[in-house]
């Protein structure tokens, strides 16, 4: 193997790709072609066809399958998690290079080969995935032992010596020693062989992981550990009240395989007086020691180890003694054979051979096995890790497979579970993925489960072990900080820990020293203890690692955080590093060996923006180091990148990417450093750097290039003027979107005069250079001069206009995302002068996209301040303040709503509403009997404390509708054509009831009062019959006659003319009258109401008075639940005929 090139290794790994991928393919796309055809030769067709080729194509070619899985995903969805599916895209590119003899380098084979082991392992083949591990391990040793050989100073220190209050802060390499192997930059080597069934068959070489002593002694005992191990001593001694059934279900990487391989040792015969003291510890708090034998070697234990993903239930397994096995308890049986020594494997599986072939659970076969292994005084510890790896492959399954159905494994998980809690002496492991960090998007639990039927198996497992099992709780957060210490340094002696909390203290006086510029939990004792807990790693980085880098799809909690800080700590150690603490900013990125742990992990376009931005020699924070002497002798500039860069990797495609300053300080900052100085290094980065990005107090690293810096440019180069001129042309579109029930809508008038002085309702939308506030403002008075002016004349038709401005404090929103549109909008004009690839090119056009929506909603966001004129008869009119809400239909919408809602606005009047005008405000010109509809119209134009209506129609059809009203003989009028002076008669009367009906009204005909028509009508009828007239032409009475009953029934009939009924006296019958109270002092203003005006009707005898009260209250950012609940039911209790909250 060690004579292999890289491009033969990834060759290799992609020749037992192709064999472990093609039946799974096969399978399911022959299932998906038409029967007795070859889907293959169907697919090859059609490729043909739309690409007019004539090429072949082979299964033999791992390309043409990886092509399959990726462009025909429907048919693959519900096996592959999309990071699986990510797994086979990027493939297909390794092996289109592999198979050109384009060359890998040691971090590309290492990453070719992890991913092809990983889509192996999701499809179930094991065999495969195990070939490809034992490659890959290869690989990793060849590559560590050339580094170890080759290993010299290549890291720069940076020097950067902590000082407080004059007293330096001892470097850390003074303090702790790492590992040798750590040293050496081997710990890695040994690392990747932690594996539960190497271990279990005896493949594993590491003896850190394959030795008891060995694994105790590097293995720090947290508080679950010691739970867990504590449950499985009391169940495997005979305590029948212990835990039967555990579930291991932590996230990716979050310690369940490290527990197993735990358990298996404690129970391997192994003596304790000959584990570390912490375990024996753990020992002595379950068994008794005796001067006879080992109380923990005494306990002769069956181990059985199922781990799913080196199971397939598609693959049976032959053994070395010829068994053959097929099914999950067939494997179970075997072991427990094996464990009892004598190749007894053979003997145990033939218990549950027949159930095994025929893929069907053992049900009591495994039980008898089970409980004669334990009535012969032995006991079983059963480990089965990756079930939901195994299961899945069952679920749903094309066609039946040696394994059996997912419903056989449903239950022979509840077998399991319930043999287990039923048999003293036998207890049973499981561990499952953490379905809370899947649902909320961790990429490393979405692997372990593996698309859609993952999910149905983990949804299965978890109810059958749930219901027996008891939960296992991980480390906790400082355990695990112990946890990576123990394992990375040396225990530090007395002197060591006393230098520690010297440490400890001194960063938080430094913390304590600059409040605000920190987090403020760093400043309390608590974050002391922390910083002693992970020393001489600062906390910060633990905390990036654990809480950001654990979301990377391949970064496994635990050990991926061993991994990256064994290279750290190696290459800070042999490069003299002489920095207090560990920081972000001291993790040397450029480092060869923390660089290639690093980029494992990202995107290969990370690589030349690391080279570039962040670390490294010639890259621009070594260059503003170099250009300041006070940043450089600090390298300020470089810390401040390495942050950044460390906080961005694992956020950069989260809602909250990057770092916020406290945080970039934290990270970056070392006792000693001037505040100043790192915000200034920061500013200078995000001005200079290509890919690095500054937004508010964010700052973050990005893979785009350089057109973001342009456009970030170009917007900050825009003038206002430009500004309001992208506002304006957006504006003058709203016509065009609706005009709601407005006429006309005049988008950003310079002058009054572009605001014609007529009859259609106008919309007026501010010019954006004229904002709004509460105090003066130039929308304001744009406003009040446009209501009184239009040019150089005077506006008559004040109720026919209405403003809408851009609220002041939303402004400056708008005008971010304007500026920052057009940059991008110019970027795009000018792809091809600036070189941008296609990629950047259409980045940039999502980016002005996506900002063109911005600015659109931010325009309808700032657009809310709606002027509307108001005033009463006699008062000057002024302008009244209403809040728009928000919303995605035109303004000239939302207005049209928001003035309907509060009565300034209606297309909809009645012939009341009608009378009770001029009854009241117009009362002095109706008294003269009669009144022009054209100026009626004007006047309802003009003066707004008359409703302001839509259109002239509106006031039209309201007077028309008089005809159909039942209270037109009291609260109605009559029409006419003209009124003749000379005669004093009213020419063409029309009284309701009149056939026909007028269908409109023109201007100069006349509302007339009702008294005086009926008055008209009567002498007309006197005059013309010279007979009684019970009425008027049409049938209907306006007015009651006089006793004509009793006339007309004394002589039989109609015996002569009567006098006409006079006309009634105008008598004032109804009141009415309406006043917004003063919200705060509305106690005073509604006793003014009640003893000035109440008091005053109800002294009339008769009088019926009825007062009704309207609330109407509203809150911009929404009422608070406390407050509605309140308000909903003392509404209710107090009788309120109406009520309620509304979003609008």
């Amino acid at each position: 193997m060690a004579t292999l090139t890289n491009n033969e290794k990834v060759l290799r790994g992609l020749d037992l790709l192709q064999e472990g991928i093609l039946p799974w393919v096969d399978l399911r796309m022959s299932m998906h072609a038409p029967a007795g055809s070859d889907w293959l030769e169907l697919w090859a067709a059609a490729e043909n066809a739309k690409f007019g080729t004539a090429k072949t194509y082979s299964k033999d070619d791992v390309r043409v399958l990886l092509r399959v899985v990726t462009e025909r995903w429907q048919v693959f969805k519900d096996d592959l998690e999309r990071p699986q599916s990510a797994l086979a895209t990027e493939l297909r590119d390794t092996a289109n290079r592999a198979h050109h003899g384009e060359k890998f380098s040691s971090d590309d084979t290492y990453r070719a080969l992890d991913s092809i082991e990983r889509l192996l392992t999701a499809i179930g083949a094991a065999d495969e995935a195990d070939a490809v591990a034992t490659l890959r391990t290869e690989h990793q040793r060849e590559v560590y032992e050339k580094q170890a050989r080759n290993r010299a100073a290549k890291v720069t220190p940076l020097a950067v010596a902590g000082t407080v209050a004059g007293v330096t802060v001892k470097p850390w390499r003074d303090v702790v020693t790492p590992h040798p192997d750590v040293m050496k930059g081997q710990f890695s080597s040994a690392e990747f062989a932690a594996d539960l069934h190497q271990v279990a068959t005896g493949q594993s070489t590491s003896p850190e992981y394959a030795d008891p002593r060995e694994f105790f002694a590097r293995t720090f005992i947290t508080s679950g550990l010691q739970d867990l191990l504590e449950r499985a001593l009391r169940r495997i001694s005979g305590d029948g009240g212990a835990s039967p059934v555990v579930n291991l279900q932590t996230q990716f990487g979050g310690g369940k395989t490290h527990s197993m391989l735990a358990l298996y040792h404690l129970f391997s015969g192994i003596e304790s007086r000959s584990l570390p003291a912490a375990t024996q510890d753990v020992v002595g708090h379950v068994l008794t020691a005796t001067d006879g034998p080992d109380p923990l070697a005494a306990l002769t234990v069956r181990r059985v180890a199922l781990v799913g993903t080196r199971l397939s239930p598609g693959q049976p397994a032959p053994k070395p003694d010829g068994t053959t096995v097929r099914t999950l308890w067939g494997e179970l049986a075997w072991q427990l054979g094996e464990a009892g020594g004598a190749g007894g494997g053979a003997a145990t599986y033939a218990r549950v051979a027949e159930a095994d072939a025929n893929g069907v659970p053992p049900g009591t076969a495994l039980d008898e096995l089970v409980r004669e292994i334990v009535d012969g005084g032995e006991r079983i510890l059963l480990l089965v890790d990756e079930w939901v790896a195994y299961a899945r492959l069952l679920v749903d399954a094309p066609a039946p497979l040696p394994g059996g159905t997912f419903e056989g494994q449903f239950t022979f998980a509840q077998h399991l579970t319930e043999l287990a809690k039923s048999t003293p002496g036998v207890m049973l492991v499981v561990s499952i993925p953490d379905s809370e960090t899947i649902d909320t998007g961790g990429g490393g639990s979405a692997l372990e489960v593996g698309g859609p039927k993952g999910r149905v198996a983990l949804d299965m497992l978890q109810q059958v072990i749930g219901r027996n099992a008891d939960d296992w709780r991980p480390a906790t957060g400082l355990e695990s900080f112990e946890i990576v210490r123990r394992r990375l340094f040396q225990e530090p002696d007395a002197t060591a820990l006393a230098d520690i909390a010297a440490v400890a203290k001194q960063y938080v006086k430094y913390y304590q020293e600059n409040t605000g510029f920190f987090p403020k939990d760093v400043a309390q004792p608590a974050y002391e203890a922390r910083i002693k807990a992970a020393y001489p790693i600062h906390p910060e980085l633990f905390d990036r690692l654990y809480e950001d880098w654990s979301a990377l799809p391949k970064f496994q909690r635990t050990r991926g955080v061993l991994r990256l800080m064994s290279q750290v700590i190696s290459a800070l150690w042999n490069a003299g590093d002489t920095a207090p603490l560990i920081t972000p900013g001291i993790v040397p990125v450029s480092s060869p060996d923390v660089y290639s742990e690093i980029t494992h992990y990202l995107d290969d376009n990370w690589r030349p923006i690391i080279d570039k931005d962040v670390d490294g020699p010639g890259s621009t924070p070594v260059v503003i180091d170099g250009e300041r002497p006070a940043f450089g002798a600090r390298h300020l500039t470089r810390r401040v990148a390495r942050t950044v860069f460390m906080a961005t990797v694992p956020t950069l495609r989260t809602q909250h990417v990057g770092v916020d300053v406290r945080r970039l300080r934290l990270g970056a900052a070392v006792p000693g450093d001037v505040m100043s100085h790192l915000g200034d290094a920061r500013e200078l980065l995000s001005q200079r750097a290509t890919y690095f990005y500054e937004d508010g107090d964010r700052s973050w690293y990005d893979t785009a290039a350089s057109s973001t810096r342009l456009a970030a440019e170009k917007a900050a180069g825009y003038s206002e003027e430009d500004v309001y001129a992208a506002i304006v042309d957006r504006l003058r579109f709203e016509p065009k979107k609706s005009r709601g029930l407005f006429d006309s809508v005049h988008a950003a008038p310079e002058d009054t005069g572009d605001v014609p002085d007529g009859d259609p309702l106008r919309l007026v939308l501010v010019h954006p250079r004229r904002t709004w506030a509460k105090d003066a403002s130039q929308a304001t008075e744009f406003a009040d001069e446009a209501l009184n002016r239009a040019g150089s004349g005077q506006r008559q038709r004040k109720n026919r206009v209405v403003f809408l401005a851009a609220d002041r404090g939303r402004f400056g929103d708008l005008e971010g995302a304007v500026r920052e549109h057009l940059g991008w909008e110019f970027v795009v004009g000018r792809a091809e002068e600036l070189g941008l690839s296609l990629q950047q090119k259409n980045q940039a056009t999502k980016r002005a996209g996506d900002l063109d929506l911005m600015v659109d909603a931010r325009l309808r966001a700032a657009y809310t301040a709606l002027l509307t004129p108001v005033g009463q008869p006699g008062q000057k009119i002024t302008l009244s303040f209403d809040r728009l809400a928000d919303g995605s239909t035109s303004m000239a919408d939302r207005v049209t709503t928001k003035l309907k809602s509060v009565g300034k606005l209606t297309d909809v009047y009645g012939t009341e509403l009608v009378r009770i005008a001029l009854d009241g405000p117009l009362a002095s010109a109706w008294t003269g009997g009669h009144v022009e509809f054209g100026t009626l119209w004007t006047w309802y134009a003009q003066y707004p404390y008359l409703q302001r209506l839509s259109t002239r129609r509106v006031l039209e059809q309201a007077v028309l509708a008089v005809a159909d009203s039942v209270t037109w003989n009291t609260r109605g009028f009559a029409l006419a054509a003209g009124y003749d002076e000379a005669s004093d008669r009213y020419v063409d009367l029309w009284i309701p009831g009149d056939q026909p009906e007028p269908q409109s009204i023109p201007d100069p005909w006349l509302i007339v009062r009702l008294e005086r028509a009926v008055a008209q009508r009567a002498a007309d009828a006197r005059a013309g019959s010279g007979t009684s007239t019970d009425g008027v032409p049409g049938g209907v009475s306006p007015v009651p006659p006089s006793g004509g009953g009793e006339a007309g029934g004394q002589g039989g009939g109609a015996v002569g003319p009567q006098p006409p009924t006079p006309p009634r006296v105008a008598v004032k019958r109804r009141f009415y009258g309406s006043k917004a109270l003063d919200p705060v002092s509305y106690v005073r203003d509604w006793n003014l109401l009640r003893d000035e005006i109440f008091s005053a009707l109800t002294a009339t005898d008769g009088t019926a008075l009825r007062i009704t009260v309207e609330i109407e209250a509203e809150n911009a950012d929404g009422f608070p639940e406390g407050t509605i609940r309140t308000v909903s039911e003392n509404g209710t209790v107090l009788g309120l005929d109406q009520q309620g909250f509304e979003e609008r």
